[in-house]
């Protein structure tokens, strides 16, 4: 069964409803209406026989042809809500024939029906114009028939104004079901697209956007009173825990750095070979736990949002190349090659962060790809925004791994025994989110693929 799950198709089946509704409903009216207008037409039939079998009883056969001859040749009188009925105002029509069928009074029907009932009977108006009755006949005593119809343009006339009504019904009801669907489905869109817009200004690191508010009271205000304070609340808790990780951070730099400055002392005056090794270990140590505390302080940092006053339209592609051809005499000494096609494309940004963002990746593939694993860089142009891929042809990463490797201090290596705190590709997604961009690693014949994406018109905050 299909189920439109859009505000347009939804306003559409809406509307179809309605018009089949008003069919139905249309349709039934007629019916019953043709009905009832069919059974008055019979019931006059039946009391105007009644009548003139009664007359004939009474005055005899030479009576009745003369009063079917002043009734054939005059009105008829009211019929209730039928008066008034046929081309000329009439809706009983008589013929009278004797035993030999030959015609006494009446001319109006062409044709003698058999005795009974007969619903569609042709007949000849007085104006010449043909038409359709339906019709009572009875034999007489002597052998004759005479018969009485009812002239059904009437009933036809009836069913056209009920049809003509049930379709200016349709119309009305169709249109303001429309008019009114799409009104709703606005109203709805633009309620929706606020709180998409919302949400969308917080999946790139806004954590301070709110749904707004017009004061209604309706169940949009409602649920997004609702939604902003459990976004207050997150972004509480958010605010939270990166206070906690940078002041951490922060306060563990200090001393550490105040103890490696002391292991340097101690290094120059140690005399021991022994000693002298465990304290140049212990600096490289020292120096590895700063680097960490000054990585989670500039994800940190990023995350903030607070580079975004930096920004000024800059050449991504420059900022690419200039990271690729510093990165090109490492890929040599290994015997890697890395390939580069830029294209210009202009964004707004900082260069500092993004030249960091393409040399994480670069590192990456030096330090994880494999041995002998190529790279490839390339910037292009896609509508309103810059694409920036960098893949390469190494190993690559389970499915299962593909959204971990871009949380912080994730690490796939078991052993952890290579260089590196996992904290480079978190800093790459950070950057780009800061840029309003999206990071993903998409599918390729080898290796690892990222493919970023940054708006290329985007105001300066």
């Amino acid at each position: 069964m299909f189920i439109p799950r859009t505000i347009k198709g939804l306003s559409i089946l809406s509307a179809g409803i309605s018009g089949l509704v008003i069919l139905a409903l249309g349709a039934a009216a007629i019916f019953i209406s043709h009905h009832e207008i069919e059974a008055q037409i019979d019931h006059r039939l039946q009391l105007e026989m009644d009548a003139l079998l009664d007359y004939r009883a009474a005055n005899g056969a030479a009576s009745l042809a003369q009063l079917v001859r002043l009734r054939d040749g005059g009105a008829t009188g009211s019929t209730g809500y039928l008066a008034d009925g046929g081309h000329d105002g009439r809706m009983m029509l008589y013929a009278l024939v004797d035993a030999d069928g030959r015609r006494i009074a009446g001319n109006l029907i062409p044709h003698m029906p058999p005795p009974g009932w007969t619903e569609f009977l042709p007949i000849r108006r007085p104006d010449g114009s043909k038409g359709v009755a339906q019709a009572l006949s009875r034999p007489l005593p002597d052998g004759g028939q005479i018969v009485i119809a009812g002239d059904r343009d009437a009933l036809s006339r009836a069913d056209d104004r009920i049809l003509m009504a049930a379709l200016v019904g349709l119309g009305v009801i169709l249109l303001t079901g429309t008019v009114s669907t799409i009104a709703f489905g606005r109203l709805v869109r633009r309620r929706l697209v606020l709180i998409s817009g919302t949400a969308q200004g917080i999946i790139e690191g806004d954590y301070t956007r709110r749904i707004p508010i017009d004061g209604s009271g309706s169940e949009f205000d409602r649920i997004s009173v609702i939604l902003n304070t459990m976004l207050g609340r997150i972004d509480i808790l958010m605010r939270s825990l990166r206070q906690v990780s940078g002041d951490i951070a922060h306060d563990m730099r200090t001393p550490l750095g105040r103890i490696r400055q002391d292991m340097e002392g101690l290094l120059r005056r140690a005399s021991d070979d022994g000693i002298t090794r465990t304290l140049e270990r212990t600096i490289v140590d020292m120096d590895a736990l700063l680097d960490l505390f000054a990585g989670l302080l500039g994800v940190s940092e990023v995350q903030g949002l607070a580079a975004r006053k930096r920004f000024v339209p800059l050449q991504l592609s420059e900022i690419v190349g200039e990271v690729t051809e510093a990165y090109r005499p490492a890929f040599d000494d290994e015997r890697r090659m890395i390939t580069a096609s830029i294209s210009d494309v202009t964004i707004w940004g900082d260069a500092q962060l993004l030249k960091r963002a393409v040399a994480n990746m670069l590192e990456n593939i030096l330090a994880h790809a494999g041995d002998g694993a190529d790279a490839t860089i390339s910037v292009v142009a896609t509508g309103a925004e810059a694409v920036l891929t960098v893949s390469d042809n190494g190993s690559g990463i389970a499915e299962e791994d593909r959204e971990r490797i871009f949380e912080r201090l994730v690490r796939l290596d078991p052993t952890r025994s290579k260089p590196g705190h996992g904290l480079g590709l978190s800093m790459v997604r950070a950057i780009v989110h800061a840029h309003r961009g999206t990071i993903e690693i998409v599918p390729s014949d080898g290796g690892l693929r990222f493919m970023i994406r940054i708006p290329t018109m985007m105001e300066k905050d």
